[in-house]
């Protein structure tokens, strides 16, 4: 496989290149942590092993892996609520587009058709993800579609907001039931942002984010200074802060989460010994990974901090 893959995740790499070698890759995958650009990596190089003629070497330049390189394989579709529409549909993966998806797996195929879901946009990167896209474009492929105006192509997990019940459902017998040469491969942040009926038929691996993140946590001492106690006449300006915070600084609202979680875990390191203090920490954290399921589920970016801030205040 690639060989940044190889380094990054040797058990990962090494499972797909045995299963694809005794033909035994189970036909729908998820693919699931906090790193989309990674997983969507991780999802054409399958779709490049699976379709290469040759030795499946890195540097292979046969059609296929040229193709899917470039992003335009016939048989590889990325599947967003932004890629391969067929409908007017722009927030989700709508039950026209998967029905179109579909109808094409009634013709056989020399191919072996891989099918990508996530949810995408299209934009300008903060610097926590441009560091995705710099490490995406290390591994050789294009993105699935060009960049425009300073804005790039841009992955991030599928969910139940994106992928409408309705949707998911009319391709439940397909995964079941699979055509030959077919593999459904789901990126996503949560197994429980997925349907937990396309989780049932799936075989799903974490890939976990190797990037070491630098989270700078000198902005939210000043509220955390007297932790566990927090001061409820100040929970709305915590939360316009985080706000301002993020706008000035041109940051994604998951990295402030991030940040407050990075503060808590430092935090429970430096009291230890103090078990009921940490036994409260480790709530609190659960409570910031919720805060993500929010954002996640396109909650306003105010009311999830505002959520947290009378939280913290309780």
């Amino acid at each position: 496989m690639n060989s940044i893959l190889d380094n990054k995740y040797p058990y990962l790499t090494n499972f797909f290149n045995t299963a694809i070698s005794q033909n035994r890759l189970f036909h729908s995958l998820i693919l699931y942590g906090s790193n989309n650009y990674i997983q969507y990596a991780l999802a054409m190089e399958l779709a490049r092993q699976l379709n290469c003629h040759e030795e499946k070497q890195e540097n292979c330049n046969c059609q296929n892996c040229r193709w899917i390189r470039e992003n335009k394989h016939p048989a590889i579709m990325t599947i967003s609520k932004i890629d391969n529409k067929t409908d007017s549909s722009k927030t989700v993966i709508s039950e026209e587009q998967v029905n179109s998806v579909l109808d094409t797996l009634v013709n056989s195929s020399d191919f072996h058709r891989v099918f990508i879901f996530c949810n995408a946009d299209i934009k300008k990167l903060s610097a926590a993800e441009m560091k995705d896209y710099e490490e995406y474009k290390s591994t050789g492929f294009s993105l699935p579609q060009d960049i425009s105006d300073d804005k790039i192509w841009y992955p991030s997990g599928i969910n139940t907001n994106c992928f409408s019940t309705v949707a998911a459902n009319s391709m439940l017998k397909s995964i079941e039931e699979p055509p030959s040469n077919v593999t459904f491969i789901f990126l996503t942040n949560n197994k429980d942002d997925l349907l937990q009926t396309i989780v049932s038929r799936s075989q799903a691996f974490y890939v976990p984010d190797k990037r070491i993140e630098e989270y700078n946590i000198d902005f939210f001492k000043k509220y955390f200074n007297n932790y566990p106690m927090f001061n409820k006449a100040n929970a709305l300006d915590f939360a316009s802060d985080l706000l301002l915070y993020q706008s000035e600084n041109n940051l994604e609202s998951e990295y402030i989460i991030n940040c407050i979680q990075f503060y808590l875990k430092e935090l429970a390191k430096t009291n230890i010994q103090n078990q009921i203090l940490v036994k409260k920490i480790f709530k609190d954290i659960e409570k910031t990974e919720n805060s993500k399921k929010m954002l996640r589920s396109y909650i306003k970016e105010q009311t999830v901090y505002e959520d947290l801030a009378f939280y913290f205040a309780n």
